[in-house]
């Protein structure tokens, strides 16, 4: 008989009973994944981050279980199969973090007294609400996960023999679930709480520390119609932004059949199955990044940290009653039968997080869909008579309504939320396109901010909206805009955009199509000339590296899909800042694009346990089995 053939995937099942409580069952490696009892919940999990820079993990639960006992038990699951991972990058962040310096260790006591508080005091009122409340009861379920991943943590190391340098406390557990929080509480704590600024500085002069503004996370939206279809078509693509000590990255799938209070006999929330791009330990994406299906839903939401330099708008909020964004986001993920309720779930409590976010209606990108019915107030547009007067007015407005609710904008800032439906800003006003990296879209968020859009913002031309007709453009066009922090010179920092996600769907057909990159982004060079061809491309490639070495840019990464196609390098040289005092190199080497630790070891250092040396690798498309 031949030995079976293992993929390193990694599955178990948690069982539960009200008389005997929780009992685990590990499968270890399995081919047949659907077989994979069910119990309460089941999960299969596989690290291959040196195999192409993601795990990914697969987590069900059953409905026919109260809520409380699938959330805990679905983070028992996740404690023990990743605890390795989980030690890692709790010891690539937050212990290297704070243990830094002694402000950083002072910053770090004051985060977990504060974390440590909220949860105790928001875990009660959510607990207490969640009853009647269903946003209440999703955030109650939230924090049931939380503490099942400390158990399951724990339980994992033991399991594993692992003799553990430290353990890590709940407190530094709800820390790595704040990662998104923590900019915003850095900025509060070094304004509001330390000594009153040494008691010299007021509200008036205020100045938010400059590393808060290095170059944010990039998405692009891109809704449109072809020539040869009425149906509509999206293309997205996103990046993160963020430290490189951060890269243990996980493709994460939840797919939980959670109710709307505890009542079993209530309807399963809408949102039961949700993708994400995200990283060990943590129960949201924190890069902002999700894929959303349930019950009369599909939808994908994303979100980058947004700008502010107005500090006076910390004054408003108290931080002793906010709540994780993680928290805030996946309650709205599950409970939002369409867009509109999605925004008003992420209303509440808008205090740390500062974050714009898209959210866009797959289903509503039908092919009964045609640009050229909509009504601008009482007025058509200058051609739409060519094809709709023949058509009743009432058809008109009820295809037009059809598309209401497609895409919506939330912006947050401490304290304040402006959310709206911008479909016609999208699909009406060949305004197709939008590119967003933190400067706010929406006016007066853009006043309330303080920020100066002409330091930051970038419109996409019409050259190159042309061009966005596919992921491959799309790909480009990120990696063009992106930003690699160990490209600068003395000021080399480990910081930039750390992944690309790319996400299509094309409603004529029904399908999607979406894949991943991880690790910093770089130059893709691909040669396909005949060898003489190629033997010329690569000296006006050397040419050409030699004149770049030196330029200053922030468009650190090019894909270039052809070599021979060498004009495209002329866009690198065009000069635009990041940021006043930084400035970026573009290219250091053609053809030596891809970040390795190792070339880093001299310049900086950081923690990176658990990632491999070399960030190489090619596109994931995670394949589930349930």
């Amino acid at each position: 008989m031949e030995s079976p053939q293992y993929d390193g995937t990694y599955c178990a099942t948690a069982f539960w009973t009200s008389k005997v409580g929780f009992q685990i069952e590990y499968w270890k490696q399995q081919n047949d994944l659907l077989n994979i009892p069910q119990g309460v919940a089941r999960i299969c999990y596989k690290d291959s981050i040196f195999e192409n820079g993601w795990a990914q993990l697969e987590v069900e639960t059953q409905r026919s279980y109260p809520d409380w006992v699938q959330a805990y038990a679905a983070g028992i699951l996740e404690g023990s199969l990743t605890w390795n991972n989980i030690y890692n990058q709790w010891r690539n962040t937050i212990q290297s973090s704070c243990d830094r310096d002694e402000d950083s260790q002072n910053f770090c006591t004051w985060l977990r007294d504060l974390t440590s508080a909220n949860f105790v005091k928001q875990k009660e009122l959510a607990s207490k609400l969640g009853e009647n409340d269903h946003y209440w009861h999703q955030i109650s379920l939230y924090f049931n996960q939380l503490e099942g991943i400390e158990t399951g943590y724990a339980n994992g190391a033991k399991r594993a023999r692992s003799d553990l340098e430290e353990e890590i406390p709940l407190s530094d557990i709800l820390l790595m679930n704040s990662a998104a929080d923590i900019q915003d509480l850095k900025i509060y704590y070094e304004n509001f709480v330390l000594p009153k600024q040494n008691a010299t500085q007021s509200t008036e002069t205020l100045e938010v520390t400059k590393n808060f503004f290095l170059p944010s996370a990039t998405m692009l939206t891109k809704i449109f119609q072809t020539d040869d279809s009425p149906a509509l078509k999206l293309l997205f693509g996103h990046s993160t932004a963020g430290s490189y000590a951060s890269m243990l990255r996980i493709q994460k799938r939840y797919k939980f059949r959670y109710h709307f209070t505890p009542n079993q006999r209530t309807n399963t929330v809408p949102g039961v199955d949700i993708t994400f791009t995200g990283y060990p330990g943590i129960l949201g994406s924190t890069d902002d990044f999700y894929v959303v299906k349930g019950r009369q839903v599909q939808a994908i939401v994303a979100g980058v940290g947004i700008k502010n330099e107005n500090i006076k708008l910390w004054q408003a909020v108290d931080i002793t009653q906010s709540l994780p964004l993680a928290a805030r986001v996946m309650a709205a993920n599950r409970l939002a039968q369409h867009r509109r309720s999605w925004a008003k779930a992420m209303s509440k409590h808008p205090i740390t997080g500062s974050k714009q976010w898209v959210t866009v209606d797959l289903n509503k990108l039908n092919p009964e869909t045609d640009l050229y019915t909509k009504l601008s107030e009482d007025d058509k547009h200058d051609d739409a008579a060519l094809t709709v007067n023949a058509v009743d007015e009432a058809a008109i407005l009820e295809r037009h309504n059809k598309n209401r609710g497609l895409i919506w904008i939330a912006e947050q800032l401490p304290g304040v939320m402006h959310m709206k439906d911008v479909t016609e800003n999208f699909i009406y006003d060949n305004n197709t396109t939008w590119f967003a990296n933190g400067v706010p879209y929406f006016e007066d968020i853009l006043e309330a901010s303080g920020v100066s859009p002409e330091n930051f913002s970038f419109d996409v031309t019409p050259a190159d909206n042309a061009e966005l007709t596919n992921l491959e453009a799309v790909d480009k066009y990120l990696r063009k805009n992106g930003f690699r922090g160990d490209l600068l010179d003395e000021e080399s920092v480990a910081y930039g955009n750390i992944d690309l996600k790319l996400f299509s769907y094309n409603a004529r057909l029904g399908m999607s199509d979406y894949h991943a990159f991880a690790g910093p982004i770089f130059l893709r060079v691909q040669r396909t000339q005949s060898n003489d061809v190629a033997d010329n491309t690569a000296v006006r490639v050397q040419e050409q590296s030699d004149v770049t070495s030196s330029l200053k840019d922030d468009r650190l990464s090019v894909s270039i899909e052809d070599a021979s196609e060498l004009a495209e390098l002329e866009m690198i040289t065009e000069k635009r800042s990041v940021r006043n005092d930084m400035q970026a190199i573009a290219m250091q080497r053609i053809g030596n694009g891809p970040f390795k630790w190792s070339d880093m070891s001299s310049k900086l250092s950081i923690e990176h346990e658990g990632h491999p040396n070399e960030w190489n690798f090619e596109k994931v498309s995670p394949k589930w089995a349930w």
